[in-house]
């Protein structure tokens, strides 16, 4: 069913539930609300081109069914502090700590809902330094300047420059580090490099040769897949990856046909990409199993609250 179809589906259950006054029903309705605006908002803020807005108004309506829904709060507060509404992240990262009565954040993402509330500390501080350092500039009084001075001491950190690196990172085969914005812009793939790309304009693919390719949901958790397994991955792998990953509901041909699909559209996919057969354990046949080719490795580029599968 349509995503629409079945919110209107829900919608119409939900007011013949309130008519009856079946208040279990009427939860057990909410919480399926819930979940399909959480999903939905999902599918938006990771489309080829991604709609925050529309991720946005889905996360609103589920929190006016459930205001303290977790996961909803985790997400709605990402999304705020994307668009640089700060303070307004960090109420829902708050609630979104603070979970409900029956659900919380796993573990990664409590871990990760602290680590946004202080970015989001960190850019109000910034925010706030500036204006300490456009107040100084016209301040005439030298009691006013001496009064400042005994508190600039307690200011953690003054350096712009140090805020400017925390908000990207790089992951080349695995290992995280810290570039400024600029850097950020500027990478380009060295060597034998394959890069995947994620950033407000959406996420793409970049290889040696300077072809790129922009990416839907599914074919960004493929490549995801295949540039970040260790062995050889087959569709059945990638696939169980992509419903621990994701609420994507996507099927073993699914995949297959993206990976056709890419096998032709990219030049010189064999280079980059091995396959080989590989024997199914719970079938006892060959499958095709895929990996990033010898010789090559990946590298991963993202905002530094970024959450990347798995996290």
């Amino acid at each position: 069913m349509h995503p629409k179809d079945e919110e209107e589906r829900f919608k119409q259950e939900l007011i013949e539930a309130k008519k009856d006054r079946d208040k279990t029903k009427q939860r057990l309705i909410e919480e399926r609300l819930v979940k399909l605006y959480v999903s939905q908002a999902e599918y938006f803020k990771m489309a080829e081109k991604p709609d925050p807005n529309i991720a946005t108004r889905y996360l609103q309506e589920a929190l006016r069914l459930k205001p303290d829904h977790p996961v909803a709060n985790y997400r709605l507060a990402y999304l705020y502090y994307r668009n640089e509404e700060y303070t307004k992240a960090i109420l829902h990262l708050g609630k979104a700590l603070d979970g409900s009565s029956t659900e919380g954040l796993n573990d990664t993402q409590t871990l990760l809902a602290n680590m946004f509330m202080v970015n989001c500390g960190i850019r109000i501080a910034k925010e706030s330094i500036l204006e300490v350092q456009s107040i100084e500039e016209n301040l005439y009084s030298e009691l006013e300047k001496e009064r400042i001075e005994k508190y600039r001491n307690e200011i953690l950190v003054l350096d712009e420059d140090t805020f400017e690196r925390m908000f990207y990172r790089k992951i080349e085969n695995g290992i995280a580090s810290r570039i400024s914005e600029s850097e950020f812009a500027a990478f380009q793939p060295k060597g034998k490099q394959v890069i995947l790309r994620i950033s407000d304009q959406g996420r793409e693919i970049i290889f040696p040769d300077g072809f790129k390719l922009t990416l839907n949901p599914v074919s960004f958790y493929i490549f995801y897949g295949l540039l970040t397994a260790e062995e050889l991955i087959t569709y059945r792998d990638l696939q169980r990856k992509i419903r621990l990953w994701s609420e994507l509901e996507v099927t073993e041909d699914n995949i297959r046909k993206n990976i056709s699909r890419f096998s032709r559209n990219i030049p010189f996919w064999h280079v980059f990409f091995h396959s080989a057969n590989v024997v199914n354990l719970e079938t006892n046949r060959n499958v095709v199993g895929y990996r990033i080719a010898e010789g090559f490795n990946s590298c991963i580029l993202c905002r530094g609250d970024e959450v990347l599968p798995g996290e």
